[in-house]
């Protein structure tokens, strides 16, 4: 076997684990999806929407990048691993005190009060999810994907269970707030056990805090990038909020979770395969590209063939997922699903900024990205229309797809860009073809 067949199957056999392991979680929370959507209204589901929001800011400050930092280290000493991973545990809880005092501010801003108690459970989550950073790194750089998935599946399974119970007992928005702090700690608690037989090992509590400096050259742009990726992908929802009610949130964040199920299924279940595999391919630009492009061409067009099923099925997907009382998210995924072919290869792309230890240039991808798609919210949520605003994310995806893969073909892949661009070439239709079928015949 050739060396380039040799990291092809590497590269294979990784991703069908990841995407087997992911496969199992996400069919867990489509059917958490389907339950939840027939016990809560869309005001409800709005409401938690936003805490949920929020919750995924204020993580990013906790996290600031550490994970692909930790994966892209050769090897990681006993102490230098405890006293990051005691680290994550004082961000954890800072974080989470600055989310707590934030429900105040967030109640005015929405004009809700509740927000105030809502948000202690989601926050006391943060904690835990922050403490899940060092033994998260240890099994996906061992491509424990199986392990990881086996995790996620059980703590949403006892989570949808007790959100269940719980909304028959008290109000329902507690049930939904409560629902978060409940995933966190038992998936904590499974992936720490589990990180035992990994080469980074269980952690345990350090106090060589400092050894978290060692990750800051690669986790800050990152961090950065994860930032500025937060406001251009989540400044709509808070703005939904804001300015349309918790009704229209309620649908526009079921379309728009509904778009992203394929691409769950696609991208987000295979790029974390994708970083632990090619980080040893980060100086042969040559078999790096080979790799990439064959990715690009298969994704390609699965991607737009996904993006054609969920445009022309939207009314039956919303039914049979939702139910009838959610008919208004049917014309605002028709549209959403335009972007699908293109998230499909966006989404992914970073795995591949990160594996060659560029995480400077995805950084640079993160800047252009968050003043397309701010300006394409703010014209949106000003035209008062849901659709308009989905029409207005097609066209930012469209632009950051181009410059995000124009910057990897002249940094990162050597040679065979007219073949990149022919193997993008089927997005490109697709995307065309359902936005004049869109405008013309719907």
């Amino acid at each position: 076997m050739s060396v380039s067949e040799s990291n092809g199957r590497k590269l294979l056999n990784a991703i069908i684990s990841s995407v087997s392991g992911r496969y199992v979680v996400y069919a867990v929370q489509l059917l958490s999806l389907m339950i939840m959507a027939r016990i809560f209204t869309p005001e409800q589901l709005g409401f938690f929407a936003i805490l949920q929001v929020f919750s995924i800011f204020f993580m990013l400050f906790s996290e600031m990048g550490f994970a692909p930092a930790l994966i892209n280290k050769e090897k990681l000493p006993k102490n230098h691993r405890d006293g990051i991973y005691s680290f994550t545990w004082v961000m954890g809880a800072v974080v989470t005190l600055l989310f707590a005092l934030s429900g105040p501010l967030i109640a005015w801003f929405y004009s809700e009060p509740v927000y105030q108690l809502l948000i202690l459970p989601v926050a006391i989550s943060i904690l835990f999810n922050t403490a899940c950073i060092v033994p998260t790194a240890a099994l996906q750089k061992d491509r424990r994907f199986l392990i990881l998935a086996r995790a996620d599946s059980i703590s949403e399974l006892v989570s949808l269970f007790a959100v269940i119970l719980i909304a028959l007992y008290f109000d329902p928005l507690w049930a939904l707030s409560l629902k978060a702090l409940i995933v966190s700690v038992f998936r904590f608690y499974q992936y720490w056990l589990s990180s035992s037989n990994t080469a980074f090992g269980k952690p345990s509590f350090g106090k060589e805090l400092h050894h978290f400096k060692s990750l800051l050259s690669f986790s800050s742009y990152q961090f950065g990038f994860n930032i500025l990726n937060y406001f251009s992908r989540n400044l709509d929802t808070i703005l939904v909020g804001k300015y349309m009610g918790t009704a229209s949130l309620g649908v526009y964040d079921q379309a728009y979770k509904l778009m992203r199920y394929p691409l769950l299924l696609l991208t987000f279940a295979m790029t974390p395969a994708i970083q632990p595999v090619l980080t040893t391919l980060k100086d042969n630009k040559k078999e790096f590209g080979r790799l990439h492009n064959k990715f690009a061409l298969y994704m390609a067009y699965i991607g737009s063939l996904i993006g054609v099923l969920v445009f022309f099925l939207a009314e039956f997907i919303v039914s049979l997922m939702l139910g009838k009382q959610w008919s208004a998210v049917v014309p605002v995924i028709e549209v959403l699903s335009i972007t699908i072919p293109i998230q499909t290869l966006l989404s992914s792309s970073g795995g591949f900024y990160q594996a060659a230890g560029r995480a400077d240039l995805l950084f640079k991808c993160g800047v252009f990205s968050s003043i397309t798609n701010v300006s394409a919210i703010a014209f949106g949520i000003y035209s008062e229309s849901l659709e308009t605003l989905c029409w207005m994310l097609v066209a930012s995806f469209s632009i950051n797809f181009v410059q995000c893969y124009w910057l990897l073909s002249r940094h990162l892949l050597d040679g065979g860009r007219s073949k990149l661009v022919l193997n993008l070439m089927p997005i490109v239709i697709t995307v065309l073809a359902l936005s004049l079928v869109k405008v013309y015949v719907y």
